[in-house]
């Protein structure tokens, strides 16, 4: 079976500009699914919102992926365990208001 990389293409970018198109109706554009970008969207969304998020990378997270010095965890505060409970992520309690 032979590919024709000129339709694979057209068709990517067909998918492309009909959710970018769609995504132009909304409440709230948020630059970049970082930490407070998915807070920020979750919350509005919640309250009703229409909400798009735009991120540059292939998956959300934005500094979070690295940890401390590139170390697969992360460390947070206090005031995000309500959010991380909510949505099921497992914690820890580190002492000191720290998660």
């Amino acid at each position: 079976m032979n590919i024709d990389d000129i339709v694979v293409s057209k068709l990517i970018f067909d998918r492309f500009a009909e959710k970018f198109k769609d995504s132009m109706e909304v409440d709230v554009a948020i630059a970049g699914a970082g930490p407070a970008g998915l807070t920020a969207a979750r919350y509005l969304a919640k309250a009703g919102k229409k909400v798009v998020i735009f991120e540059r990378k292939l998956s959300p997270g934005g500094g979070m992926w690295g940890g401390g010095m590139t170390f697969p965890t992360i460390i947070v505060q206090e005031q995000s365990k309500d959010i991380l409970e909510e949505t099921g992520i497992k914690i820890r309690d580190e002492g000191e208001g720290y998660y």
